[in-house]
């Protein structure tokens, strides 16, 4: 709320907000990242940020720091001694998230975006990639937190390098609950983009889930699976299936990296590192947390007889 905020802010804050110097900017800039970085904290740390910082919409005419003190103990039915303990556990917390996101942030600065996902969830099913015709199925879930008032749409990007050049699409794609496709293109000969609307613009703070579900022919999608966020993402879990008569000679978990090294690992007889084994009905679970922008996260595998359907 300080009329003269830039001048309230450290050096490290003011470099986590890049060169913003425009009040309104700036203050806007700086509740989107800490709410970014308080989504990776409880719920009550959150609640107990948001108000202490009056970045909750219930408090802004509380401009005393302390009417939010009293108004936080009131609602947690503590004492106020408490409220400004949990208040500064909260802000010890966020102050950790904060650092780490600086040391990770590149030179390029911060890409301020409207929301961040907290859970995501994909299940790439395989047991069709060598059936007639060879299919891939993918379902994902996604729990989304939005950042800045007035959410109503979201892009959703992926990359077939394999598509053929052609108009049409190969794949299918359509909406299990929580929105709506409102337009699907082609973004290059490889990236592709689905445009969803969602029930309600959201307000900040606020949630939402949705689920999409693509059916590709398997001769589109070579043998890795992996997510490189253009937005924050908490927690990613995937799941991924084969057929009892078509695993991979080998699975391995990537975490953490360029997009490139797949292609240089693609095809080799044995794993290079990070093999993992499928359970008893031919499944393999991972789970990964806090992944880091633009590096891939997920599966690569090996087919002993790549499907050929589709293509």
């Amino acid at each position: 709320m300080a009329t003269n905020l830039i001048d309230r802010m450290g050096s490290h804050l003011r470099a986590w907000c890049g060169a913003q110097r425009d009040p309104v900017q700036l203050r806007s800039v700086l509740v989107q990242h800490i709410l970014a970085c308080a989504g990776a904290l409880s719920d009550d740390r959150q609640d107990a940020l948001a108000i202490s910082l009056a970045i909750d919409s219930d408090v802004e005419h509380l401009v005393k720091f302390q009417d939010r003190v009293d108004h936080l103990a009131l609602r947690l039915a503590v004492s106020p001694r408490t409220t400004l303990r949990r208040i500064n556990d909260a802000e010890t917390e966020l102050a950790a998230e904060i650092a780490a996101d600086l040391s990770a942030t590149t030179a390029g600065g911060h890409f301020v975006q409207s929301y961040y996902v907290s859970k995501y969830q994909a299940i790439v099913d395989n047991t069709g990639a060598h059936a007639d015709p060879a299919i891939v199925v993918v379902h994902q879930e996604r729990e989304i937190v939005c950042i800045q008032d007035g959410l109503a749409e979201l892009p959703i990007r992926f990359q077939l390098p394999d598509h053929p050049d052609t108009p049409e699409t190969q794949f299918s794609a359509r909406v299990q609950h929580g929105g709506r496709i409102r337009s699907q293109r082609r973004l290059s000969p490889t990236g592709f983009e689905l445009v969803l609307s969602l029930p309600s613009t959201m307000a900040r703070r606020e949630s939402h889930r949705f689920g999409l579900s693509f059916t590709f022919p398997a001769g589109l999608i070579r043998a890795h699976h992996v997510i490189t966020g253009e937005v924050s993402i908490r927690q990613y879990r995937l799941i991924v299936k084969f057929h009892p008569d078509h695993q991979p000679t080998w699975i391995r978990k990537v975490e953490g990296e360029d997009i490139r090294t797949l292609d240089a690992f693609a095809g080799r007889p044995a794993a290079p590192y990070g093999a993992i084994q499928l359970d008893a009905v031919g499944e393999a679970l991972l789970d990964f947390d806090r992944l880091s922008p633009h590096l891939a996260y997920g599966v690569q595998y090996c087919w002993a007889a790549p499907p050929t359907g589709g293509r």
